[in-house]
């Protein structure tokens, strides 16, 4: 879930889903889900605005299998065929 007033679209999580994709996600005022033991980062946004993330992390219990890097929708690819 990201915050702020950064321009809807920007500014989510970016994953590499394996060594020749990396899928993005929109996460403004989104809640979504990814697997944090995939590379990950925020994608661009303009910096003169403001973004706030929240972030959950499971630390305790049962090791969850690594699957998939992103679990739910993806945002739709440009018209140049990447994500964004």
């Amino acid at each position: 879930l990201s915050v702020g007033d950064f321009a809807d679209g920007t500014g989510g999580i970016q994953v590499e889903a394996d060594p020749l994709t990396v899928a993005t996600v929109n996460t403004k005022h989104r809640l979504a889900k990814v697997d944090g033991r995939f590379p990950h980062w925020v994608a661009p946004y303009d910096d003169r605005c403001e973004r706030f993330s929240l972030i959950y992390y499971q630390t305790e219990g049962e090791v969850v299998p690594k699957t998939t890097a992103v679990f739910g929708p993806l945002t739709e690819p440009d018209s140049d065929g990447r994500n964004g």
